[in-house]
């Protein structure tokens, strides 16, 4: 198969655990470029968050962001297409958050992160995804969910039970529009992460081989968690990380050698797909 683009998740496939860029990934990226396949990347990070990973692999063209929801040029920054959330459904996810005992909230914007002060501890991690991480005394309080159009993504942390009282309600008002999924944290809590229906991974893959002149039997994708799913299964061939989760290995075609976060992939997809050595 002539395989013509290079897909790539960034935490755990093409960062290692300590969120940086291995130089034999680097120059395989490159290498590839300069061999005529196209590479470029979809992650759940902001913008700011992977530009600089997509001018370090050499990346020209449009990356998605936040699982799909919003595509950037890696050169100017510029948003061509976005999946906002409605003002509407975010005032009633603020509603529904005043009704139950959640610990915080959390609001993705294009470009930066709104949280409660309560989960400060988690500004570190954020601003992994955008260097603009706000700090709210009660976010749910504040007027930011009302006064820009540009969230991408609303989300909740607290126990199991709150969390699902939660995302019932939110639903109940907001039958059709949104989609949303939960998952633990290492300290025991529950985070609701919310966005609008219709992208993913998936649809994002779609699009970035539009602009480069093929479509998504001509690509590969390389991942390693559950929001990679989408596009590992609609990509020519999909390519999970060793030690990624069994749902996401079982999307796959096939599983690398390379650990997820141990750095190292994409030198292996590109000798094993393209024969291109660093």
């Amino acid at each position: 198969m002539d395989y013509r683009l290079l897909v790539l998740d960034l935490d755990g496939t093409t960062l290692n655990h300590d969120g940086r860029l291995e130089p034999r990934d680097v120059a395989a990226a490159r290498a590839l470029q300069a061999a005529g396949v196209h590479v470029t990347i979809a992650t759940g990070r902001l913008f700011l968050g992977s530009q600089w990973v997509g001018e370090a692999l050499g990346v020209t063209g449009h990356i998605a962001v936040m699982n799909g929801s919003e595509l950037c040029d890696v050169g100017t920054g510029q948003a061509t297409f976005g999946r906002y959330i409605e003002v509407a459904h975010r005032a009633v996810m603020r509603d529904v958050l005043a009704e139950h005992d959640v610990s915080s909230a959390l609001l993705f914007r294009s470009r930066g992160i709104d949280v409660d002060r309560r989960d400060e501890a988690l500004l570190p991690y954020l601003r992994t995804w955008t260097p603009d991480a706000e700090l709210h005394e009660t976010l749910r309080d504040s007027p930011r969910w009302v006064e820009h159009d540009d969230v991408l993504s609303m989300g909740a942390v607290g126990e199991a039970e709150a969390i699902a009282a939660v995302r019932q309600k939110l639903h109940q008002h907001v039958p059709e529009g949104l989609f949303s999924v939960t998952f633990g944290t290492r300290d025991g809590r529950t985070v609701l992460s919310v966005r609008q229906s219709g992208e993913d991974k998936g649809t994002a893959l779609d699009r970035l081989a539009a602009e480069r002149g093929c479509d998504a039997s001509q690509t590969v994708a390389v991942g390693d968690w559950h929001n990679d799913v989408p596009m590992l299964r609609r990509a020519g061939l999909g390519l999970a990380m060793a030690g990624a989760d069994p749902i996401v290995q079982s999307a796959a075609d096939d599983v690398l050698q390379t650990p997820r976060g141990g750095g190292g992939g994409i030198a292996e997809v590109a000798m094993r797909v393209w024969g291109v050595s660093a």
